[in-house]
């Protein structure tokens, strides 16, 4: 056998044995939890969970209660005609309301007439038991705190409208659809919520017979409607009509076990609870907090650090798991549970896992379905009642930050009733939403623009969570004027526009100074008659916007939190584009791929990289006058400005940068992000992104890092040779083999290089002992190599061999203007 084949059969050995499958144990290695699954295969979609998981963050409650407070202040009662309050003000004004807020949660708990309902209602969640409804319980309950607050001064906290105030229903009294995880994707519900908080002005709409009840009406309605259908008189059908996108916030239930409701009962009779008692830590002992903006304390956990790491009784929220829940009988908390298409009985999730989710797993997936109910939605809160144990966590782009648990039968059960009444009077943004002004300046005038109502975000926790749609003119403008004229204006303006939303780091640049800069570069350097080399592949940006003030950065500051990684959202209207595969023949893209590659070059010279190649960023212009129609790329949200000339980002090593089916198999095979990214991998990914605009089937987006290059090297090697009669269409399939074979060479190549480096310096006569492919150090071949080699398998027009752009370099001391 050749060492070129011991190479590679010892690569793939080595490759399938690293590619573990992600059962229970490698998910607890891996995020620092143990789920209670079985361990079968855990579903991609839980995998997609865990990782959101990884760098959750812990804090406690009362500091959480003191961030929310100030993030408040500058987003819901700030004026606009005041200027921004200095950090100490912020900070003092945060402990102030804090203060007022906990000691009138003390005096409601303290007072029995007005606390008995409440206390009663958790006492029947902690005690449990087969006629219990702990998700009814709890909802009677917290309604009951909330008709207690509604007309109470709280400090400055300022109360809502009467049609902003909020009530707590059952989630199973709501008609929601609710997929089995195996079964969902984008635009399907997971599962449905235990609890759920809604505005009272949504709650009259889903349902006729809410109309003009008065707000404590509405809660006894609700208590009604909760009672009758309790496990001991039989479930009935859920009447309630609502929607993800109507919900503030929801809660995950889990009875106790009936050893704890007593201890309630004793501490709530002793009318001791202290204000001392739950603000001591925070607001006696500020030498050891500091002031937003500064740095976190050492006796404090790193702020950084994974929840791995924490403590045992930091991590207790993250490891507690449904023990009574797993029963392989019938889930407890949520059974008979039934989707809106009349679906069995058994509850969500239960087709993938004898028993049932954590509760953290639960959360995160109640957090991600109020992420992505609306495509502005920046923030989602889910709180827990698990057993007598409390916690509240905030989910967006950048992550999680969760608060440690607290006992209900403590000291610090005011501490939940000032969670409650803060969440009351939140309004607007710091209920989710982001209520931008949606309007663009395009082609010298301002078009006001609405999305489509089923725009929905990507099925990610943490991340980019892009929207991109087509805008369409807004309604009603004006009840003052007829709006028909500029409404028609707006239309045909919006006709050949994009919007797109998405959140980016702070530390990058937009994509539209990205673009920019690569145009006003294209010009600066580039042969004159060669400038359209790049213009004609770079898209029209109209304009963008920067919402600083809802980066994920704020609340982390405040919580006293680090801030690496902070998202900011951005909006950009751009120029329509089509998809590549409903413009262009498999016979012109043979032609138009080196318009790609050679856009790529060039950018990668000018000091502009792409970072995120793929089928559905390489885009096409509709046809011009002439009839030319033009491959452009798209979506420079993950690019990089370089200085001209540079070989790779400055940046390495900072994980993955791409998507999955069309990374190229090096940075596939080194997960971590310690190569350096080069031209030749972006050169690649076309290649792949074609071979997915031939056939759309592969399973190069399932499983990890690993999984998919094995994959790939399995396609090229083998099955694309194995399966010629794949189900693409005839057209298709010779350009698919020439990429295929272009794949495989060159991936030849690659292994040729390395195989000269294992054959180096060896003592004579030793036995030759292959080493894997993974302990070499990276090999860089150069683009113009693997350009070389595509000329073979695509020979290039005229067009595109007419001046040598290969080696073109930039000169910084010639042509300094355009």
């Amino acid at each position: 056998m050749s060492i070129t084949k011991q190479l590679h059969k010892a690569e793939k050995s080595t490759e399938k044995s690293r590619a573990r499958p992600e059962t229970r144990n490698f998910e607890a290695e891996q995020c620092g939890v143990d789920c209670g699954h079985s361990q079968e295969p855990i579903h991609s979609n839980i995998t997609q969970i865990h990782r959101d998981l990884e760098k959750t963050q812990d804090i406690r409650l009362k500091t959480m209660l003191k961030a929310m407070i100030m993030l408040k202040s500058s987003r819901d009662d700030k004026s606009q005609a005041k200027p921004s309050p200095a950090p100490e003000e912020i900070f003092e004004y945060g402990e102030a309301q804090l203060r007022a807020l906990v000691e009138e949660a003390v005096t409601f708990c303290n007072d029995a007439t007005r606390s008995r309902k409440f206390i009663d209602k958790l006492e029947e969640l902690l005690r449990g038991g087969p006629k219990a409804s702990p998700c009814d319980a709890i909802a009677s309950g917290l309604n009951d705190v909330l008709i207690d607050f509604h007309k109470r001064d709280v400090g400055q906290l300022k109360r809502c409208p009467d049609e902003d105030l909020t009530l707590y229903n059952v989630g199973s009294n709501m008609l929601l659809d609710s997929e089995l995880l195996m079964e969902a994707s984008d635009y399907k519900s997971k599962s449905k919520p235990d609890v759920y908080e809604s505005r009272v002005k949504d709650l009259f709409q889903s349902a006729a017979e809410f109309e003009n009840l008065t707000f404590g009406e509405l809660a006894a309605s609700l208590e009604t409607k909760q009672s009758s259908k309790s496990p001991a008189s039989g479930r009935k059908d859920p009447e309630t009509r609502n929607d993800w996108s109507n919900i503030i916030s929801s809660l995950e239930v889990k009875a106790g076990q009936g050893s704890r409701g007593s201890l309630l009962r004793a501490k709530w009779k002793q009318g001791g609870y202290s204000s001392a008692a739950n603000l001591n830590d925070d607001l006696t002992n500020q030498c050891t907090r500091g002031v937003p903006g500064t740095a976190v304390p050492s006796c404090e956990p790193s702020p950084d650090c994974d929840h791995k790491d924490l403590d045992i009784d930091t991590r207790r929220g993250l490891k507690r798991e449904r023990e009574q829940e797993d029963s392989v009988e019938e889930p407890s908390s949520k059974k008979s549970r039934t989707s809106s298409s009349g679906g069995s009985r058994a509850g969500p999730l239960w087709s993938v896992h004898p028993g049932r989710l954590p509760s953290e797993i639960q959360c995160a997936f109640y957090g991600l379905e109020l992420l992505r109910s609306r495509w502005d939605r920046t923030h989602s809160i889910v709180m827990s009642f698990l057993d007598d144990h409390f916690s509240l966590r905030w989910y967006d782009s950048q992550g999680c930050i969760r608060t440690q648990e607290i006992s209900v039968c403590g000291e610090e059960l005011p501490l939940v009733v000032a969670t409650i009444v803060l969440l009351q009077r939140v309004q607007g943004t710091m209920r989710g939403t982001a209520n931008v002004d949606l309007k663009a300046t395009v082609g010298g005038k301002e078009v006001c623009f609405e999305l489509p109502r089923a725009t929905r975000a990507r099925w990610e926790v943490r991340g980019r969570r892009p929207v991109a749609v087509r805008p369409l003119a807004r309604q009603n403008l004006s009840d003052n004027f007829d709006t028909s004229e500029s409404e028609h204006h707006s239309s045909a303006v919006l006709e050949d526009c994009f919007f797109k939303w998405y959140w980016r780091e702070e530390n990058r640049s937009s994509e539209k100074q990205i673009v920019d800069t690569a145009k006003e570069r294209a010009v600066r350097y580039l042969p004159r008659e060669h400038i359209s080399d790049v213009l004609n592949h770079l898209p029209v940006i109209h304009g963008s916007e920067v919402y600083k003030h809802l980066s994920t950065r704020h609340i982390r500051e405040l919580c006293q939190l680090g801030t690496d990684g902070a998202l900011v959202p951005c909006a950009m209207m751009s120029q329509r584009l089509l998809p590549m595969e409903k413009t262009f023949q498999p016979q012109e893209v043979e032609v138009r791929l080196w318009d790609i590659l050679r856009c790529l070059t060039l950018l990668w010279t000018l000091g502009v990289t792409h970072g995120d190649i793929s089928l559905d960023n390489i885009m096409a212009t509709p046809p011009n006058k002439d009839g030319r129609k033009y491959i452009v790329l798209n979506d420079f949200d993950l690019a990089t400005v370089m200085n001209p000339g540079d070989e790779s980002p400055p940046k390495s090593g900072n994980g993955m940068g791409g998507t999955k089916p069309f990374m190229a198999l090096e940075v596939l095979g080194n997960a971590d992000g310690s190569i350096k990214r080069v031209l030749h991998q972006e050169l690649e990914s076309t290649f792949w992104s074609l071979a997915w605009y031939c056939h759309r089937e592969w399973d190069w987006n399932i499983g990890t890092y690993f999984d998919v290059r094995n994959r790939k090297m399995d396609w090229i090697h083998e099955r694309l040779y194995r399966n010629p009669d794949i189900d693409m269409g005839k057209e298709y399939f010779p350009l698919l083999r020439k990429i295929g074979a272009l794949l495989y060479i060159e991936d030849l190549e690659l292994m040729k290089l390395k195989t000269k480096i294992l054959e180096g310096p060896e003592e004579e006569g030793a036995e030759f002992k292959p080493r894997f492919f993974t302990e070499l150090p990276h090999i860089a071949r150069p683009a113009k190599d693997f350009l070389l080699l595509c000329d073979k398998a695509f020979p290039r027009d005229e067009e595109y061999k007419s001046w040598s752009w290969m080696d073109f370099t930039v000169d910084t001391c010639t042509r300094t203007s355009p």
